[in-house]
């Protein structure tokens, strides 16, 4: 199953030495092939899945073509030394093709067609802009707020062996209209970062990638609405010579707003209310990092690091958790002009936890604690 991807873009900005006016426009365009052949066998219990016969395959191939292209442009205007206007617009076109055949064969048998070979084709496209107001109240301290609006194309469901996922249906394309208000500062001679941020995305028709067991393929399917609201802080210090601390916090609170999915007797349920999935409520990163010079371009570096991550969900139905945990990681080296050497650790404690998890129970556990060595060579 060998996936082929091409993609261009050409990129046109105004020269460095603009004042009042600066612009950047560009087009972009890509293709994709994807053709994906699976067999899916059914030995003695196949009538735990509800097959009246058992020992044969069920063989899907999934043929995707999809091509596509953009057109964008901003400009960021000056009012005065003080404010500072952006504007930007871009257009995207996707269009999507999947051609679909399934089979049927027996064991030591031949295989025959039970799907023809059929396609669908679908076509997404959007506009969507963005404006940004930015006060710099001096050279170090700026306010900004913004809103932008996102957008993802939809698609066209796959060929599976489960006849509840009917193939060639097409899920909608993701909108979300996103609001963030910041102030970014710099103290002390730059000795001081502190940036601070406050955002809100509302979202319609969110995807949702599920895995279908039976195929090993990956379902989209559209999720209904979901609010997501938070705050976002990273602060960066050098407390003395060559010792440096950065710390990065963020909160969100995403739920959905409107999600209905159907249960498995044809019924519906309402998970209004639900968290997102894949969204932890805190992200936490503190790292102390000190330089040591060993020459005029030798230095050895030694770094900690502190990761938290909140209580996250990865199934709609907010059955499968994982808890709020911290892993600890660090690394000791050197650093030349043209080498690095360092020899490092991470999940130190060796904490057990989810990396990732399925919404039908499958999940799959964060790394072991994990020591290595890196060897690096800079050209």
């Amino acid at each position: 199953n060998k996936v082929k991807v091409g993609t261009q873009e050409f990129k046109f900005s105004s020269p460095a030495s603009a004042s009042d006016w600066k612009w950047t426009t560009g087009v972009y365009g890509f293709y994709r092939y994807a053709p994906t052949k699976t067999g899916n066998h059914f030995g003695e219990d196949a009538a735990a899945v509800g097959s009246p016969i058992t020992d044969f395959a069920s063989i899907n191939t999934n043929i995707e073509r999809n091509y596509g292209g953009a057109v964008y442009g901003q400009i960021v205007y000056s009012i005065d030394k003080q404010w500072d206007i952006t504007a930007g617009l871009r257009y995207d076109y996707e269009h999507k093709k999947k051609e679909i055949k399934g089979e049927f064969q027996p064991d030591g048998g031949d295989a025959s067609v039970t799907q023809n070979d059929t396609s669908s084709p679908a076509s997404f496209h959007a506009i969507t802009p963005k404006i940004s107001l930015a006060y710099h109240a001096t050279d170090d301290n700026n306010l900004y707020a913004s809103y932008s609006r996102g957008f993802r194309a939809g698609g066209i469901s796959q060929l599976s062996s489960d006849p509840s996922q009917p193939p060639l249906f097409a899920f909608k394309p993701e909108y979300s209209d996103n609001y963030e208000i910041g102030s970014k500062n710099n103290f002390f001679n730059n000795r001081l970062r502190v940036n601070v941020a406050l955002f809100y995305s509302a979202v319609n028709n969110a995807q949702v990638p599920t895995l279908n067991i039976s195929d090993l393929l990956v379902v989209t399917k559209n999720a209904g609405k979901l609010n997501s609201k938070g705050a976002e802080a990273e602060v960066a210090a050098t407390l003395l010579k060559g010792l440096d601390v950065f710390y990065n916090f963020g909160y969100t609170h995403a739920r959905y707003t409107s999600l209905v999915v159907p249960n498995s007797d044809s019924t519906s349920v309402n998970l209004k209310g639900n968290h997102q999935v894949y969204t932890p409520d805190v992200t936490s990163m503190l790292a102390l990092q000190y330089s040591y010079p060993l020459g005029s371009s030798t230095k050895l570096v030694a770094r900690g690091e502190w990761r938290y991550l909140g209580n996250q969900y990865f199934d709609l139905a907010n059955q499968i958790e994982q808890k709020a945990y911290s892993t600890f990681n660090a690394r000791l080296g050197v650093s030349l002009r043209r080498l690095d050497l360092f020899i490092w650790g991470n999940n130190l404690a060796n904490k057990h936890y989810i990396d990732y998890a399925y919404d039908f129970g499958a999940s799959h556990l964060g790394n072991p604690r994990t020591v290595g060595v890196t060897l690096r060579t800079n050209f």
